[in-house]
């Protein structure tokens, strides 16, 4: 078994995190030789928390009230205070969150981890609140009661750095995130249980403080983009959404509902979510799509973006990169709600409406080329259409031309594929050309 004969000393800023701190600290302790605790002028009892269970568990350090802003470098402060009893056999966990939970063995990890590796990341599991979760149960505000209300994770795994080995050379600046340098970083991760929403009364003051924080500058919190705290508040049909569109190759590989198999095909994942499996390129299309051209799946993602309402709503995309080859790519929309295909139209001589709904093409044509958009795959089959062609959308999408410019010639050219007759044809155009002449 590696030698554990190691310090720990781990860094914690708090602010108003009462309902958790206990549990966060109690947990910690158990692999942790000091929490070095900076209270960043918490008005809820935590400070007085961290005091209380400061006598009754060795390793927890009180060490600074800080009245002042919030600023990324408070952690710098402890660093430099206490960097001079560690040795280059010790770690520093540069960033302790009162929100997270270490569930394996911390020592026994990091001393698993080969000396030639400086930094291990973390690899969180985030726990989340839904609308559900909150509607249907009462959260006490106390998170050791609590926890078994929350169930749901988010469905991605979030990594940051926050274990580094000691060294002389390392050096903080309270201007810096973390220390410099930060050295080889080891390739596996650490797992960490993370609680950053526990109750709607939590969830407010979180978003009131870093919104407070931001506007004094305190160089952080980028990525808190809501404008009120139930912006991060799903429900739980739009988490499983994400998870399965996180997930999308597994759960594309899973599906049995298949629309389309062929050279490309296309199955329902969910209860409404379209996803294109693209066919795999052979070399060097492999190496193109990889390195130097984006692949269909993104153009598909992008030009669906930019065309709104005329197609499907598009939800993600996903690439299978494999030593710069790109291998697998999907694309993922909204089931359409329109039920017919211009394909059903073009064969059923006696479809209701038909003749307008031939017009309806040619205005449909018009919006496409007033967006600046040439589909090259303008057929029947990927024209999609209500009961009367009041409302029309376009799907495969990835070969697309993008003009400035459509001139009437090269769009009426737009309508060559459609199998219909040349009466109708000469309908369509002239819906067309009224369409672009308004």
């Amino acid at each position: 078994m590696a030698e554990t004969k190691f310090k720990i000393y781990s860094l914690l800023v708090v602010k108003n995190e009462v309902d958790v701190i206990a549990a966060s600290l109690k947990d910690a302790c158990r692999w942790t030789d000091k929490i070095i605790v900076i209270d960043n002028d918490s008005d809820d009892g935590t400070w007085e928390t961290v005091q209380a269970l400061a006598n009754e568990y060795p390793q927890i350090i009180p060490w600074l009230r800080y009245e002042g802003p919030f600023h990324i470098g408070l952690r710098a402060k402890a660093f430099k205070a206490f960097r001079h009893e560690m040795t280059c056999n010790d770690w520093w966990c540069v960033r302790l969150d009162a929100d997270e939970f270490y569930p394996g063995d911390v020592r026994a990890f990091l001393a698993s981890v080969p000396r030639r590796y400086r930094t291990v990341k973390k690899e969180s599991r985030d726990f989340v609140l839904t609308q559900e979760d909150i509607e249907q149960n009462t959260f006490s505000g106390d998170f050791e009661k609590d926890r078994k209300l929350i169930t749901h994770v988010a469905p991605t795994l979030r990594r940051e750095r926050r274990f580094m080995r000691h060294s002389a050379l390392l050096c903080w600046s309270e201007r810096w995130r973390y220390p410099h340098p930060w050295g080889r970083v080891y390739e596996q991760c650490i797992p960490v249980d993370h609680y950053q929403y526990r109750s709607p009364e939590q969830m407010a003051k979180r978003f009131a403080t870093r919104q407070q924080a931001k506007a004094e500058g305190c160089g952080s919190f980028h990525h808190e983009q809501g404008t009120r705290w139930q912006d991060y508040v799903m429900t739980n049909r739009q988490l499983e959404e994400q998870t399965l569109l996180a997930h999308m190759d597994e759960a594309f590989a899973a599906s049995t509902k298949v629309l389309h198999e062929g050279r490309n095909t296309i199955k329902v994942i969910g209860e409404d979510i379209v996803v294109k499996s693209f066919h795999r390129p052979r070399f060097p299309n492999s190496l193109i799509y990889g390195q130097l051209r984006a692949s269909k799946a993104q153009r598909s993602f992008v030009y669906a973006q930019a065309l709104g309402e005329l197609t499907p709503n598009p939800l993600a995309y996903k690439e299978d990169r494999e030593r710069g080859l790109l291998r697998d790519s999907y694309y993922a929309c909204r089931l359409s709600e329109l039920p017919y295909t211009f394909r059903q139209v073009e064969r059923d001589k006696a479809f209701p409406q038909r003749e307008r709904i031939i017009e309806d093409v040619g205005r449909f044509m018009a919006k496409l080329h007033a967006k600046g958009f040439y589909p090259l795959d303008f057929t029947g089959g990927n024209i999609l259409l209500n009961e009367d062609g009041s409302r029309m959308q376009l799907v495969d999408l990835n070969r697309m031309r993008v003009c400035r410019h459509i001139s009437l010639r090269q769009g009426m050219r737009q309508a060559d594929k459609l199998i219909i007759s040349d009466e109708e044809r000469q309908l369509l155009l002239r819906a067309y050309r009224e369409a672009r002449q308004r």
